[in-house]
């Protein structure tokens, strides 16, 4: 229904090894206002200040300062360093579909959006342009101020430097025979590239019928293999980066998913990252069932495991990787609907979901959720007819006290010049694939929902005390992480990257310098302040 409503404000293995103590200068706290990776300066997804824009929209042509449209889709993040972006897309076909192998990569100047080079990135294998699980371009740039790397999913690696010349080309075979499905994110640490690849046919550890993913150490300059993780990853799985309290970086990573991805047991490994302990195993968490679909968010204190199965949430000592407590996304929650009689919201407290009638099976949205304080905040996979819910809801479960909140969001907004916002609440709707060349790139009709269920949408994004929201339809919800009560007012806005139904977006933004830059198929946006 649409309404005319104001703008809104087990088991556990435990392997500890001796690589602590260890400090590093990749992934720094210190933040100098780029943006250098998919999941910010910090690997987190989250940094703890800054002033990014709340309220925007595309559609009308509020706080934009610029946009510049792209040829083809594109999935990745954007890379910011100082004046320059960098971003890929697809390889355009003349009049027709791309062929979803090869990759355009992009070097953007930040100030107008200007496209200063750009160059092609080959691919071996092939993926289902703009699948709405993920393609060739999925993988975001990473730059250190110096270089730029480009990640095509479909197998290759291309290092640059800021004029546009190419310095090294890695290819490498990905693993097939399953959907395409791949949300590991590049991540750049000291000297090297983290990425995720079958081990090397040569290697006598390879799985021979069937190889496993793992992390790959590869040095920044030359593009080779200095270490490969001891413990493999699903390619469903974005591993987090963090520090132990002694100091020790490490990732988080997940094994086991669909579709029998062999990486096996299922459950949790924490890599370290310290100097001469990179890829080591510090400790193992496998659970008694779940799939590691998510990503693997954690801090110093609490590492966390999501299982969608049992609609469950498991706290574990990121230290040691014991079991400290496992909560409930059904009992005893509280749960804001939007009454469309009233155009209000009620609240129901303190009930049970799974004793509603009909029960309702909480299922996170995968690679939608974040780790922010003592809150793990995620989007409610939503499916007319399936019970899965609450529908269209944003979720924060408290990692201490296990407190459950639910908000439901509007799904969609329309907006026209001298129009008020009319917000549709409560139903399903359709996105465009159409190109910004009026082709439709799309094979698999489920790529044109609206990003409620069943697919991978850009991970949430946290600064200052806001976190951001994307879904297919490109509409970005925008959420103070620090009100006391997951209420109307904790919603601080619903922007667009463009006209209801015509865009689409897979992707999470970037912000840097005061700006956010987002993308959606057709073009890419710098949200914010005139400089």
């Amino acid at each position: 229904m649409k309404f005319v409503l104001p703008y809104f404000r087990v088991f556990v293995r435990s392997v500890f090894l001796v690589c602590a103590g260890y400090s590093c200068n990749a992934a720094s706290s210190d933040w100098d206002g780029s943006w250098p990776q998919a999941a910010g300066p910090n690997g987190s997804w989250a940094v703890p200040g800054g002033n990014a824009p709340v309220r925007w929209s595309v559609a009308r042509g509020e706080g934009i300062v610029w946009k510049t449209p792209l040829p083809e889709g594109g999935q990745g993040g954007i890379a910011v360093w100082k004046e320059r972006l960098f971003l890929t897309t697809l390889k355009p076909e003349e009049g027709s579909k791309p062929n979803g192998r090869e990759v355009v990569v992009y070097c953007l100047d930040a100030r107008d959006g200007r496209v200063l080079w750009s160059d092609t990135l080959p691919g071996q294998a092939t993926s289902v342009p703009a699948y709405f699980f993920s393609d060739a371009t999925s993988p975001s740039p990473l730059t250190d101020g110096e270089s730029v790397w480009f990640f095509n999913a479909c197998g290759a690696i291309g290092c640059y430097d800021f004029t546009g010349k190419r310095k090294w080309l890695r290819e490498w075979k990905p693993t097939g025979g399953r959907p395409f499905n791949k949300q590991f994110e590049p991540m750049l640490f000291g000297d090297f590239l983290l990425n995720m690849e079958p081990r090397d046919l040569d290697d006598p550890k390879r799985e021979p019928a069937d190889p496993w993913n793992y992390i790959r150490g590869l040095d920044k300059q030359t593009g080779k293999t200095v270490w490969v993780s001891e413990d493999a990853l699903t390619h469903y799985n974005t591993p987090v980066f963090g520090k132990l309290s002694d100091g020790t970086p490490a990732l988080l990573q997940g094994r086991g998913a669909y579709h029998g991805v062999p990486e096996s047991p299922s459950g949790l490994s924490l890599t370290s990252l310290a100097p001469g302990c990179e890829g080591r195993t510090l400790w193992r968490f496998q659970p008694a069932k779940g799939k590691a679909a998510y990503t693997q968010h954690w801090d110093a204190n609490h590492a966390l495991w999501i299982d969608s199965d049992s609609s469950e949430q498991t706290v574990i000592d990121s230290s040691s990787g014991r079991v400290l407590r496992t909560q409930s996304l059904t009992a005893k929650v509280d749960w804001r609907r939007f009454d469309p009689a009233t155009g209000k919201y009620v609240l129901l407290s303190d009930i049970d979901l799974s004793k509603e009638s009909p029960s309702i099976k909480v299922f996170p949205a995968q690679f939608c959720n974040i780790l922010i304080g003592e809150w793990n905040w995620f989007l409610c996979y939503t499916e007319p007819g399936k019970h899965l819910g609450p529908p269209y809801c944003v979720g924060r479960v408290h990692v201490k006290t296990g407190k459950v909140e639910y908000l439901e969001l509007p799904v969609s907004v329309e907006r026209e010049a001298g129009r008020a916002d009319r917000l549709t609440w409560g139903q399903p709707q359709i996105s465009s694939t159409v190109n910004s060349r009026g082709v439709d790139i799309v094979s698999d009709k489920r790529s044109q929902g609206d990003g409620w269920w069943w697919g991978y949408l850009g991970s949430p994004t946290a600064v200052g005390a806001n976190v951001y929201f994307t879904t297919m339809l490109g509409i970005t919800y925008t959420l103070n992480t620090r009100a006391a009560v997951l209420d109307e007012n904790a919603l601080l806005s619903v922007n667009d990257l463009g006209v209801s139904g015509q865009t689409w977006s897979l992707n999470s933004l970037s912000y840097a310098n005061g700006r956010i830059y987002h993308r959606s198929m057709k073009e890419v946006v710098c949200i914010g302040p005139r400089l």
